[in-house]
């Protein structure tokens, strides 16, 4: 069973408020759509899974990303991935 209690921690998105070594994440509208990303995430050694959920002027939203060890082995470092809220 995949571990989703960090789901339920308030922390903004990478984008609003910026997170260490947080290389990818997105953004969902409803918590059952972002546990169900966490299914698909396939983490090489020195990843874990990171997110939470805050709110905009829309409605409350919920981030899962990818937080690595070393950010210089993520390759370039402007080549951060970000999808959803100030991320498209």
């Amino acid at each position: 069973m995949i571990n989703d209690r960090f789901l339920d921690e308030a922390r903004e998105v990478p984008s609003t408020t910026p997170m260490e070594r947080v290389v990818a994440w997105s953004v969902f509208r409803s918590r059952a759509d972002a546990r169900k990303l966490l299914e698909h995430v396939y983490l090489a050694p020195g990843q874990g899974l990171v997110g939470g959920y805050g709110r905009d002027s829309v409605a409350p939203y919920w981030w899962v990303g990818v937080q690595v060890q070393d950010v210089s082995q993520w390759g370039n470092v402007t080549a951060v991935h970000k999808r959803g809220r100030l991320g498209d």
